[in-house]
Parts: structure tokens; C-alpha cells; sequence
């Protein structure tokens, strides 16, 4: 059989649906060792980065206000309704790769390809980007510069490129060692948060909250806008799927803990800074560091440092891990090298992929400033959340075999594009009637999602108030993607070329010719069962034969004489 050329198999494999039972069968390789409580501090140590301790003092200090607090809860609700499309799906489908594998049984192959090309963005390049943080706090933490940690004149990293190194070790000697890590260092992290609350809150001022929206309600959904990304981080627990030791439990619990938690968290240590100082005095660089030495606690600012320092690393674990688990997923469909899906038969990790996935942080962050890449970023995380928000409705509306793609195709197709309109309104102050018809568009889009009968009903975990949640999980989406700049955008069609090309001159070519060897080796295994039933059968005649030989007048030699006269009165008939 010929193989297929890149093209041709490109375009044959584009719209290819998997189903589950095609994931679950090539799953089973890694152990299933992660309780609840490793995934749900899976979660939290992805969350709970450096980011909690500055982004509070960035956003209340010139974008929201005292309302910055209520900016974290919309930004959580936001993405919660992503956060529960994912629990449905991995429940549904316990395998590492996360929503790689939830577009792959309902938009097809090329759509879950670029899913994944996004999810690099998310974790490799933002676990490069957060180790570059380690030197800067690391310099706090020792009074230094950190400009003294960085090698001139290209600015050099390698104390990020070493931090990666290491936990790439820690990872490597296996999944339950690397958690039990991660639950260490993010105690730390805890601890210290903990610190900021007890010392901060008894020197709370109510009056500090007051004006309570200074930059309006616009301001406040603003700062929600930039927030929403320090809760980017649940999804990682669906890419460690596979080794949930429940995973009918343990995902749900583990996503939604670790997601509430951290609201919690955020919330509590947003109200404690803005009744500390006014919003508008909140150093943006060092905002509690600053608020405790206002209060004469300049110690403080050594805790917030190793806080902060046990987020980066945590922060940065977690997404090497995630990073690792996709190139899993990609080896065993062939959309990468094989070698990439490799487990070791002593620690039960992924130990190409991940010594692939720190080779390639360290390299990042040691050469590239990829805060300029953090837009991109963000664009690429928020397509992923947009496509597995969409991918939840199309599964459960859409029944292969049953009913039809168009319906529910259509009625996405409608609600995206209202949601885009009218989230550019909302963002570029357009007039208040097109503001109001695009309003009445999208409601009658939404109305239009609803009346789609419901095909598949999960026996684990369902999305609550369904369709509900997938439609607001649309529209937050697009609405955040509508709130990044136009240099993010023409970065992200860029990436997507490229992920196109890799995906049409490599994974589509590959992943072609290892089904077409699959099914070579399933005609092979059935072959070999018919020849074995075939063999036995003879077998059966030639002990039959054996028998009557040794007692021709026995009951075996009686019916082969039977037998035998038969069909010479039926041979005698025909010829007659």
C-alpha cells in the first residue's frame, strides 16, 4: 500500500472524529497514582504564582479601584463556566492530552491539532516566562538588584534556565515523587498568603474603600479582563487525567477546589490591600511589600519574596508537567515523533517528553524576555477555553450516526458571531443602538442554542444548568479576546500558519501511515485468530478420524458411516 503524500493526507484526515473508545485504547500507559488532594494542589500550585502577589496592586491602583475585589469574582465566575466544561469532559475521557482529546471527538483532527499548537503557547512558553520572575524575587528576597542575576549584554537567565533544569529533575523521578514536591513548596506558598491576611487585615481601613468605583463599572470589567489570567491553571489538572487514581472523583473535585480556593484567596488578599492603603497610593510593582512598610512591617517584605518565590516555582512545575503530558498525547497520534509517548519502565514518567519539554523551557527562558509574547499568549489560552466551551455543546447536541452536524454547528456559528459583535461594541464605546442590536442578537442566538434537544446525558459529571453554561462560557471568552491589542492578533495568525504547516508537512503524513500500520497489524491479529480456530477444528476432525480407525463399529465409526452414506445419496441424487 502506497503511502499517502503530506496533501493528500492533510486533506483526508482534517475532519476526521475520533470516538472514545479510539483515546481510552491507546491510553493506560501512566500509573494512576493522583488523589484528590494531589490534583486539587495541582491546581493550586498553577494558579497561586507570583502573579497573586501584584496583581492585585496593578489592577486597584489605575484600572479598578477599590472594586478590584469584585473584578476577581467576575473574572473567576468567567472562568468557572470554562472550568466546568472541562470537568464534564474529563471525566468523560480520563486520558492525558486534555482538550486536545475533547476537540478530537467532536470537531475532528485538524481543529484539535491547533488545539494543542495553542496549549504550547500556554504552558511552555509561560512556564519560560514565569521562571524569568525567580531571579527578580530572588534579588528582593537577598538585597540585591535584579539586574546582578542576569549575564551581560544579551541579559542572560541562567538562574531560570537552572530553576527549569532542576524541576525537570524532580519531574523525572516520576508523577507521585514530582506531587508530593509540589504539595511542599506550595504549603509554602500558602503559608505565606496565610501571613499577609492575619498580619494585614487587623490594620484594614474601611474608609480606603471609598470611592468604591472610581473609573466606573467599565474600569472594574477591565481589570476583570486582565485578572481572568491568573486563574489559568485548573486545565492542567485534565492534562494529568490519565493518572487520577478516581478520575470520576477526583477531576470535578481537584478543577473546582483548586478553582474556588484560589477565588477565595484572591478575593481576601485583594480586600486586604485596598483597605491598607489608598488605591490610588498601592505601589503597582511591590503592592503589599509597600502597604506592610507604610505600616512600619518592612520585614515583610522578605515573606511576600519567598511566597513569591515558592509560586514560581510551582507555577512553573506544573505547566512543565501539563507541557509534557500533550507531547504524550501528540506522540501516540502520530501528530509528533513517536519517541514523545515513551514511558519509563522504572519511574512510569514520560521521560522524553519531559527532558523535550525542559530542554526546550530552559532554552526559552534563558535567552527570551517572553513577557513581550505575553498577549499572545493569553490569545492562544483564551482559544483554547473558547473551543472546548463550543466543543462541550457539539458533544452533547451532535449524536454521530443519530442527528446531524449542522444544527448545532449553525447555532455556534450564530452565537460566536453575535458575541463577537457585540463584545467590540462594548469595548470600543460604540453608539447605544448598535450596542442594543447586537444585544437582541445575541439573546436570540442564545434563545436558538436552548432549543437544541440535548442527545448525550453524562452518568458521571454533567455541566450544571446546561446549555446555559457553555453559552456564557462563549461569550466571556470572546469578550476577553475582543480586550487584548492588535499586535496579539497578528501574532496569533502567524503561530496558527505555522502550527498549519507542521500539522500538513509532518503530523498529518505521520499520523496517517501509523493508522494505515494499525489497521495492517488488526487484519494481521484477526487473520491469525481465524487460522488458530481453523487449526482447532482440524484438529477436532483428526481425533474424530483417529478414534473411529482404532473402533470402526463405536459410536464415532457408526455416524462417519453415517455421514458418508449420506452424501453419497445426495451425490447419486444430483447426478440422477
Amino acid at each position: 500500500m502506497n503511502n499517502p503524500t503530506f496533501l493528500d493526507a492533510a486533506k483526508k484526515r482534517a475532519g476526521r472524529v475520533k470516538s472514545v473508545h479510539d483515546h481510552l485504547n491507546r491510553a493506560g500507559d501512566l500509573p494512576r497514582v493522583l488523589g484528590v488532594v494531589d490534583l486539587t494542589f495541582l491546581g493550586l500550585g498553577s494558579i497561586l504564582g507570583a502573579g497573586v502577589y501584584v496583581l492585585s496592586g496593578v489592577t486597584a491602583s489605575s484600572v479598578a479601584g477599590p472594586s478590584v475585589v469584585l473584578s476577581f469574582l467576575i473574572a473567576s465566575l468567567a472562568a468557572l463556566f470554562a472550568a466546568l466544561c472541562y470537568a464534564e469532559f474529563a471525566v468523560e475521557l480520563p486520558v492525558t492530552g486534555g482538550a486536545f482529546n475533547y476537540i478530537s471527538v467532536t470537531f475532528g483532527e485538524a481543529a484539535a491539532w491547533s488545539t494543542a499548537w495553542n496549549m504550547i503557547l500556554e504552558t511552555l512558553l509561560s512556564s519560560s516566562a514565569v521562571a524569568r520572575g525567580f531571579s527578580g524575587y530572588l534579588a528582593t528576597l537577598l538585597g540585591r538588584q535584579p539586574a546582578d542575576f542576569l549575564v551581560s549584554p544579551l541579559d542572560l537567565d541562567f538562574l531560570a534556565a537552572g530553576l527549569i533544569v532542576a524541576l525537570t529533575a524532580v519531574l523525572s523521578r516520576g508523577t507521585k515523587q514530582s506531587s508530593v514536591f509540589n504539595i511542599v513548596v506550595c504549603s509554602i506558598n500558602l503559608s505565606c498568603i496565610a501571613f499577609i491576611l492575619v498580619a494585614g487585615l487587623p490594620q484594614a481601613e474601611p474608609s480606603n474603600l471609598e470611592p468604591f468605583f472610581p473609573y466606573g463599572t467599565r474600569g472594574t470589567f477591565a481589570a476583570a479582563s486582565i485578572i481572568f489570567f491568573a486563574f489559568v491553571g485548573f486545565d492542567y489538572i485534565a492534562n494529568a487525567a490519565e493518572e487520577a487514581s478516581d478520575p470520576r472523583r477526583g477531576l470535578p473535585i481537584g478543577i473546582i477546589a483548586s478553582l474556588g480556593i484560589a477565588t477565595l484567596l484572591y478575593v481576601l488578599m485583594a480586600t486586604t490591600l485596598v483597605m491598607m492603603v489608598p488605591a490610588a497610593q498601592v505601589d503597582v510593582h511591590a503592592p503589599f511589600s509597600a502597604a506592610f512598610a507604610a505600616r512600619g512591617v518592612h520585614w515583610a517584605a522578605k515573606i511576600v519574596s519567598c511566597g513569591a518565590l515558592a509560586g514560581i516555582i510551582t507555577s512553573t512545575m506544573t505547566g512543565l508537567l501539563s507541557q509534557a503530558r500533550l507531547f504524550v498525547v501528540l506522540g501516540r497520534e502520530r501528530l509528533l515523533p513517536a519517541a514523545l509517548a515513551h514511558v519509563h519502565p522504572i519511574t512510569n514518567c514520560p521521560l522524553v517528553a519531559t527532558l523535550v519539554t525542559g530542554g526546550c523551557a530552559a532554552v526559552l527562558a534563558l535567552l527570551l524576555d517572553i513577557n513581550i509574547l505575553a498577549e499572545l499568549v493569553s490569545v492562544g489560552t483564551l482559544y483554547v477555553f473558547y473551543a472546548v466551551c463550543a466543543g462541550t455543546y457539539f458533544w452533547r447536541c451532535h449524536l454521530p450516526g443519530t442527528t446531524r452536524p449542522q444544527p448545532a454547528l449553525a447555532r455556534l456559528g450564530a452565537l460566536t458571531l453575535s458575541s463577537l459583535c457585540l463584545s467590540i461594541s462594548f469595548t470600543y464605546r460604540a453608539p447605544g443602538f448598535l450596542l442594543a442590536v447586537f444585544s437582541i442578537a445575541w439573546i436570540c442566538a442564545a434563545a436558538a442554542m436552548c432549543t437544541l434537544r440535548s442527545q448525550r446525558t453524562p452518568a458521571r459529571f454533567a455541566v450544571p444548568v446546561f446549555p446555559a453554561t457553555s453559552i456564557l462560557g462563549i461569550l466571556f471568552t470572546i469578550h476577553l479576546l475582543c480586550s487584548l491589542g492588535w499586535p496579539a492578533y497578528v501574532r496569533f495568525l502567524v503561530w496558527m500558519v505555522l502550527g498549519s504547516v507542521v500539522y500538513a508537512l509532518y503530523g498529518a503524513k505521520s499520523a496517517e501511515a501509523h493508522e494505515i500500520e494499525l489497521k495492517l497489524v488488526a487484519q494481521q491479529q484477526q487473520l491469525q485468530v481465524q487460522l488458530e480456530q481453523q487449526e482447532g477444528e482440524g484438529d477436532i476432525q483428526l481425533v474424530g478420524r483417529t478414534l473411529s480407525s482404532l473402533d470402526p463399529e463405536g459410536p464415532i465409526g457408526r455416524a462417519q458411516d453415517e455421514d458418508k452414506r449420506w452424501l453419497l445419496r445426495g451425490d447419486a441424487e444430483a447426478s440422477a
